[in-house]
């Protein structure tokens, strides 16, 4: 048989190729994992090129060798698998290729079967072959699967109630058990039966209330156990997700996250519903099976082998059905990132117009998932349809059978009966446990998805014992250089330099001359490739991350909103703020102005992501929030891009009246002619230094930019 290619999802939208890279190492044996490569080597902006897959395999034993197909023919004769670039734009493995067909592993959608001519429409005619193998075999790391752990944590945590759940669900299984019982004694015994009519209508009533009562018990301890599943196993992923550092969202979305989020109750249902009662219940299968064999053991027989063909023709189709199931959550995943798109992103789409073109796109991802689980639930129908058929037809087979035996003697009719109803619990769970074989396979899947989050490194400085500071007095910048990613090009060179307290810094420069990163690096959002970064010298890294945020304050490029009233979103978590701080940055960053024209002021609501609030309004709000923080350094990313000259002059003046450093990132050179100093930024390294008037006098790159209009900054 041959063997098959492991295959591995892509988690960010420009890492399709690190994944096929993972997968062909996986097939042979090389049991890296695609969060191992990401750590290692990164992803660059816009996915990594076959050169960089290349080096990455030959880095762990495989020789590759780029090739320009121009001729199917030459795929078919090589080893496969075979790294192949899609579309213009994608990587896909080729695991077989024949004169009629392609089994192709995409790690966007999962593994499929295509037809030759849709592979060859499809395939950009270059390929990433194999020319020699030399891995070193490595095992995969025996580690605790993350999900699995906190669910166990909880069962173990909460003892007491799991044993109340398994004691109620055993009465119920005996009190299940005691009416097969009475039914053969009333059968049997008729005449005895009408002279203790009383007593046994009695006997039907208290078993009736145990059931439903012992029911309802068993009902309201699960609801427990699910409610603990659900807040245990989302408190663990949003706790994970909030230490997670800023690398790890950069070229994720919003969707595919909520996505993963939302697995957690799926998980919980599987666990609640499934796992507990079934476990449970098929105790008593052996106990129904001792019953059944002392009334008939022909009858018995006739049972299992009617139980063993549900069962086999469970386990036979779960992985047709897993493998459908894995691509309709991939599915899933992508009308999530979707509407998630859309929504954020609708004053763009309507303001260009692009209402169709989006509505196309979703509607193409979600007949896709429809087509996929219509594809299961028919595929399912037949299957299931087999087994309730059998289920259907077998305590006929059984009475049928069964009546035989009555007329030799074998067994009285009372016995049969008696016999029909405990065969129907017997085969129950086992049809129960068949049914969730598949949902228990796929477990693997929900739970990997999480696993990814769950089992993802920390942000390094929340890991250290770091030391404490209580403000910023000073910054040295020393030698640091900077790249996001293993093969990408360094952003930042060599920059230098030394800042005081107090001082009013500004960094200017064209676009994508590292000014932003810059600003990322000193808010340690980002650790330095090379060099060091010292706050009152002590290295950033060492720096305890909670004491860090409480000295520094930013503000963002893009100021974020949240779905809270105005004082709200300007305190934040600033809660000892005093009446006093907050009047004063109201007024410092002219937010007085803007409460002005709000009919409840400052308790007026605004709306998620500011859509109620113009560019300008959402910048003075997030400069605000910052000056209610009370910190030694301040940090501006383009603050004051969207207001007015005459506003912005009037903040920048108040910023220069408070003690904290400031250090901005200047969009407009005039509002920034009165700072102590001014970096002055190009292709990543610092080429000029001085005051306004230095930088003029040296007539260089900052006099070029000032006085040339056309040179924007």
């Amino acid at each position: 048989m041959t063997k098959k290619v492991p295959f591995t999802e892509q988690s960010e939208h420009s890492e399709c190729g690190l994944a096929c890279t993972t997968m062909v190492l996986n097939y042979y044996d090389d049991n890296v994992t695609l969060s191992h490569l990401r750590d290692v080597y990164g992803v660059p902006k816009g996915g990594n090129t076959l050169t960089n897959l290349k080096q990455i395999l030959l880095d762990r034993g495989i020789e590759t060798k780029a090739i320009r197909v121009l001729d199917l023919e030459i795929l078919e004769e090589q080893a496969t698998p075979t790294i192949c670039f899609w579309e213009e734009r994608h990587y896909i493995v080729l695991e077989k290729l024949t004169g009629k067909e392609a089994t192709i592993l995409d790690p966007a959608s999962g593994r499929k079967k295509i037809k030759r001519a849709e592979f060859e429409a499809s395939f950009s005619n270059i390929a990433l072959i194999l020319t020699d193998v030399d891995v070193t075999i490595t095992q995969r790391k025996n580690k605790k699967n993350a999900t699995w752990l906190i669910l166990k944590g909880i069962l173990t945590d909460q003892k007491a109630k799991v044993a109340l759940f398994i004691a109620l669900t055993l009465l119920i299984q005996m009190v299940t058990i005691a009416i097969p019982r009475l039914t053969q004694m009333i059968i049997d015994n008729a005449n005895v039966a009408v002279s203790n009519i009383f007593q046994i209508g009695s006997t039907i009533a208290i078993l009736f209330i145990a059931y439903y009562l012992l029911q309802v018990a068993r009902g309201l301890v699960l609801i427990v156990l699910e409610n603990l599943f659900d807040l245990t196993l989302m408190k663990a992923f949003m706790k994970k997700i909030i230490h997670l550092p800023l690398r790890f969202f950069v070229n994720r979305s919003t969707g595919d996250l909520i996505f993963r989020a939302n697995l957690s109750v799926i998980i919980q249902q599987i666990m609640s519903q499934r796992m507990l009662t079934i476990s449970v219940d098929f105790l008593f299968v052996f106990i129904y099976l001792i019953l059944m064999v002392n009334l008939s053991l022909k009858l018995t027989l006739i049972a299992i082998f009617g139980a063993f063909m549900m069962g086999a023709i469970s386990v036979v189709n779960s992985k047709r059905v897993q493998s459908i199931t894995n691509k309709e959550l991939i599915a899933q995943s992508k009308v999530q990132r979707i509407l998630v798109e859309l929504f954020e992103g609708m004053e763009t789409v309507k303001s260009s117009g692009s209402e169709n073109q989006f509505y196309a796109k979703w509607r193409n991802e979600f007949k896709n998932q429809i087509m996929l689980r219509a594809e299961k639930n028919r595929f399912s129908t037949w299957v299931r349809t087999i087994q309730t058929s059998i289920q259907f037809i077998l305590p006929i087979v059984l009475i049928y059978v069964g009546l035989f035996q009555v007329t030799k003697g074998q067994v009285t009719l009372g016995e049969l009966i008696s016999f029909n109803a405990l065969s129907g619990a017997f085969i129950a769970p086992i049809v129960t446990v068949f049914d969730s074989y598949t949902e228990f396979l796929l477990l693997r899947s929900y739970f990997g998805k999480l696993n990814e989050i769950l089992e993802a490194k920390d942000n390094p400085r929340l890991a250290i014992d770091g030391e404490t500071i209580t403000t910023v007095d000073s910054v040295n910048v020393e030698d640091v250089s900077f790249k996001y990613s293993y093969f990408e090009e360094e952003i930042l060179h060599s920059v230098s330099f030394q800042i005081e307290h107090g001082d009013k810094v500004a960094i200017v420069g064209k676009s994508g001359s590292g000014k932003s990163t810059l600003l990322k690096l000193l808010a340690g959002l980002y650790d330095t490739t090379s060099g060091q970064i010292r706050f009152n010298d002590i290295d950033l890294k060492q720096i305890d991350d909670v004491s860090l945020k409480k000295c520094i304050s930013i503000v963002n490029q893009k100021p974020t909103i949240f779905n809270a009233s105005l004082y709200d979103n300007i305190v934040l978590n600033q809660a000892e703020a005093t009446d006093e701080r907050v009047e004063q940055a109201i007024f410092d960053s002219r937010v007085d102005e803007i409460i002005m024209n709000l009919p409840l002021g400052l308790e007026t609501q605004i709306s998620e992501g500011g859509m109620n609030l113009s560019g300008g309004q959402m910048q003075r709000i997030s400069i605000a929030r910052a000056l209610v923080k009370e910190t030694s350094l301040l940090l501006m990313d383009e603050p004051t891009s969207s207001l007015d000259n005459i506003s912005e002059n009037f903040i920048m003046n108040r910023l220069k009246t408070y003690d904290f450093t400031c250090i901005i990132v200047a969009h407009r050179l005039n509002t920034i002619k009165h700072f102590d100093r001014i970096l002055v930024m190009d292709q990543g390294r610092i080429v000029e230094e001085g005051t306004h008037q230095e930088l003029l006098a040296l007539e260089g790159y900052y006099h070029s930019i000032y006085f040339d209009p056309t040179n924007a900054v």
